[in-house]
């Protein structure tokens, strides 16, 4: 997140095995998401690579690119701070870093004059870009996500259960995380020998009937088949930050004195 500036966001990146990331999908439940909560939808906009969606006062956009970022993308990246706890994450995550094979960029603005306590506006913006961007993990799920531009890399599991207060701090300087080299992933790990047949699954186009793959449209998902994503719940916390925020507000302007007119007597 930008401090100051209204801004935050995170990269996504998906492995060969995860599913390829569906925009129109992910426009499916952030639009059933925001209007569970009475949030207005005032502009939307789906191309083949970017999703724009407009809800006051934020906007939110997401992009895919079909492929992996450049080396010199995955530097200054840091892990969140456990203090003396074993880091039993960090080796897969430098792994993923460096196998994955596409991302998908997720960005949330506030629009409208800036909060005066900018505190309070830093916590407001990591709620609802957590809460968004969630939504966007169910669509499509990815190997890790990096919190941007702070550059926090968390797996999946790691982000859902982590406090908005994490987002929020810097991360682990004394030990940022590097993507290891080209060359360390070639090695087999110590007494086991390397299946190279098991590190390249088959296309999934093969293993599925024209049925299937018609099945697994993302238009047909979204108009001729029923969705099995669970009913939404009311979001309670939401609901909480919402009423914060217009309490904030204060009141308004008072409305101009209504004229009153008398008609006279003849």
């Amino acid at each position: 997140m930008r401090t100051g500036t209204g801004i935050a966001g995170a990269t996504l990146l998906f492995d060969a095995r995860d599913g390829e990331p569906d925009l129109v999908l992910a426009m499916q439940y952030l639009l059933d998401d925001l209007r569970a909560e009475g949030r207005r939808i005032v502009g939307l906009k789906l191309t083949s690579s970017t999703l724009r969606l407009r809800a006051e006062p934020y906007e939110m956009v997401v992009t895919v690119a079909p492929d992996p970022l450049p080396a010199s993308a995955m530097h200054g990246l840091l892990r969140p701070v456990i203090g003396d706890a074993p880091d039993f994450a960090r080796v897969h995550l430098g792994r993923a870093l460096r196998t994955h094979s596409r991302a998908m960029g997720f960005l949330l603005r506030r629009r409208g004059a800036p909060l005066a306590d900018l505190e309070d506006s830093e916590r407001l913006l990591v709620h609802e870009g957590r809460h968004c961007l969630l939504s966007v993990l169910e669509a499509a799920t990815p190997s890790l996500l990096i919190w941007q531009p702070g550059g926090l890399v968390l797996s999946l599991d790691e982000f859902r259960r982590a406090d908005p207060a994490v987002l929020i701090a810097q991360g682990d300087l004394s030990a940022p995380l590097t993507a290891p080299s080209p060359d360390r992933l070639s090695l087999p790990r110590p007494g086991t020998e390397r299946d190279t047949s098991a590190e390249q699954p088959p296309p999934e186009a093969a293993l599925l009937t024209r049925a299937d793959r018609r099945d697994k449209r993302s238009l047909g998902r979204l108009f001729g088949k029923p969705s099995p994503r669970p009913p939404i719940v009311p979001q309670l916390d939401r609901q909480s930050e919402r009423l914060a925020a217009a309490l904030r507000q204060g009141d308004g302007p008072d409305p101009p004195p209504k004229r009153r007119f008398w008609a006279g007597r003849a």
